[in-house]
Order: C-alpha cells, then structure tokens, then sequence
C-alpha cells in the first residue's frame, strides 16, 4: 500500500486515517490490560500435529512473501516478551487433507490469558456491511432501467484478504508461533485470520476498495457503478449494454490494484459475467428473478445435522466445524448456550442433549 496514492484515490473516504495509519506503519494492537507474559509456550493443535507438512508449507509460503519470521527457537532466551499462540490447522475447501487446510492461528488461546482476549475491540473499527439483499434489489433496479437488456452479475476475490495488514512493528511481538519438532519460532507481520482485530483492520482495507469502485463513473452510471463487498467478496451488477459489464470489470480490478497492489486479485475466483451467478455462498439467477442456496449446501447441511443430533457427545473441533458449515443458517438450529464453550481445550467434548436437538 502506497500512502501517497491512497491519499489521492481515497480524498473524502470516511476512514481514509486508518487507512493511511496501516498503509503507513501497520496496525496496532490496543491491549485492554496488560498481556501476562509466559512461563510456558502452549503446544499447537493436535491437528497442527497430524497435518503437520500442511503447517510448515503454509509458514515456507508466508515467509517467502515477507509476511512472518522464521527463527531459532532458542532467541526466546532474549526475546521473553514474544507471545505464542498455538497453530492449528482445518479443512480447506475441496481440497486434499492430506496436502491442503487452512492454518489458524489461535489467538484465544489460552483463554483468559490470550491475545484476544486482551485485545480492546472498542478500539477498532467495526465494519458494517449491507446485507446480501442489496445485490437483489441492485438486479431489480437494473432490469428496470434497461428492460431490454440481460442484466448480469460478477464476482471478483482479493487474494489472503487479511496477509495484506501489516502489524506495526511495536505489536508483532504479540504474535508469535512454533514449530516445535523443527526448533523453530514464527513471528507473524501480518493481520492473522485469527486475531480479533483483523476483521476491523481490514474492513478500512477493502471499504476503500469498495469505495473508489462505486465512485467510478461511465455514460450509464453517471453516479458511480454499483459497489457490494462482503470482508474480501466483491459483486458487481450492470446491464449488459455496450461496454458496460467491461467498465465495470476493470473499475474493480484497477481498484484493487490501487489499493493493495496487482498481487491483491484471486484470478481464481474472478468470475465472468453471468445471468445466474453463485456468490455469498448463495445463486443469484438475474433472468428468473431468484435467490437461491446451492443444493450441494443444503445436502451437506442435512447430512452434518441428522449427524450431529444422533450423536451423545461431540469434540469441541467437530462443534466448530458444524458451526462453520452451518453459518448461514445456525441460528435457526443453535441456540448459545454456556455448555458450547468454543474456547475450550481442542480435546473437550460436549454433550448433546434435548436442548441441542
């Protein structure tokens, strides 16, 4: 991120302060209390262990992109201030388990004791989002405008949204890691996808996306092009008139580049433009005026809840997991409740009882 740029791209965005503040020195790390320094570093995950090689790629890759440290472990004889986390690894998409997963860093770990737990929340900007409605009513607002036109939607990604944050360098003490069969001890630069205070950070990151796209004009939008980002997702809506879906593409992906660099956008999950597209984990079908939940995604929830409820206990990791694959929809299923603890130990089990089901 370049702060001269910014400053000029983003004049009159609301959080164009933080944004230069990160851009500039990285994100701090309000401390509500003072972090208790460790006698003892606590151990990774039990699936950290297991996928151990996923682990140790994922650092390789992070640190051949200057976003971590990687260390002998014996400096933390003179760097006792370094504050570890444990890592812990889950399944990432489709993808192999065995050469695939997602690494978390655990910073609710040890609870009471952790970096989240001391991190002031009230300090960081809390983003708002609108909610997925609005892309429906930007498809309707659309059809009406142009009734003769095909009305279609893409959907653009920022690649390892949160990695683009760095952490000032006064805080990434706070952020430590290890592998323990190599010796080895991580220090993360980088907003990590489990710190509290990444989703805020962030939000200032990809609502300055959000904003030089949606004041971005051409012939038919002389009021800026619609804009809908959700954390990294970014949906684009626009009748297929003209160059119209093109102006539209490249204000999305020249604001990204503006913002984080050519780096920043995931040709991967760069759609094309399409009248029935899937985003938000949801179908968007502009022709027949429909919203939908893809069928694999209510299979799968049907699957993992007759699962859940005919089981008499359950692993604090697996109550996680089904939290997280039913986060559209789990508080129609799940009520909170103090016996789901999810910052309990990886090994706890739960009870399902009348209550859960």
């Amino acid at each position: 991120m370049i702060p001269a740029v910014l400053r000029h791209a983003c004049r009159n965005y609301e959080y164009l302060p933080s944004l230069l503040g990160i851009a500039e020195s990285g994100a701090r790390v309000p401390l509500a209390g003072q972090l208790p320094q460790q006698s003892a570093r606590p151990p990774n995950h039990r699936s950290a262990d297991e996928r151990y090689n996923v682990l140790v790629k994922n650092i390789r890759r992070e640190q051949d992109a200057w976003r971590c440290i990687v260390v002998d472990d014996d400096i933390l004889e003179i760097w006792p201030e370094v504050h570890a986390s444990p890592f812990g690894v889950v399944d990432k998409g489709n993808g192999d388990p065995q050469t695939t997963g997602r690494v978390i860093h655990d910073l609710s770990c040890p609870v009471n004791r952790s970096l989240n737990d001391h991190t002031n929340r009230d300090a960081i900007y809390q983003p708002k989002y609108k909610h997925c409605d609005a892309v429906a009513a930007a498809i309707v607002q659309e059809k009406k405008r142009h009734p003769g036109a095909e009305v279609k939607e893409q959907a653009g990604d920022v690649s390892s949204a949160y990695r683009h944050v760095c952490i000032h360098s006064h805080c990434v003490h706070l952020f430590g890691g290890r592998l323990h069969r190599d010796n080895v001890l991580i220090i993360d630069m980088s907003a990590a996808f489990g710190w509290s205070g990444s989703p805020g950070n962030y939000g200032v990151v990809g609502g300055a996306i959000s904003f030089i796209h949606g004041h971005t004009t051409n012939q038919l939008n002389p009021l800026g092009f619609f804009s809908y980002h959700w954390v990294d997702d970014h949906i684009n809506v626009a009748a297929d008139v003209g160059s119209n879906c093109s102006d539209m593409e490249q204000s999305l992906r020249l604001a990204m580049l503006t913002v984080l660099g050519p780096a920043a956008i995931n040709e991967d999950k760069f759609s094309g433009w399409n009248t029935k597209q899937k985003a938000l984990g949801l179908i968007f079908d502009s022709t027949a005026g429909v919203v939908s939940m893809p069928a694999d995604k209510i299979a799968k929830a049907y699957r993992i809840v007759r699962a859940a409820l005919g089981a008499t206990s359950m692993s604090r990791t697996a109550y996680r997991s089904l939290l997280g694959s039913l986060r559209h929809v789990r508080h129609a299923f799940v009520r909170p409740g103090r016996s789901y603890n999810v910052y309990g130990n990886t090994n706890d089990t739960y009870t399902v009882g009348n209550r859960f089901r």
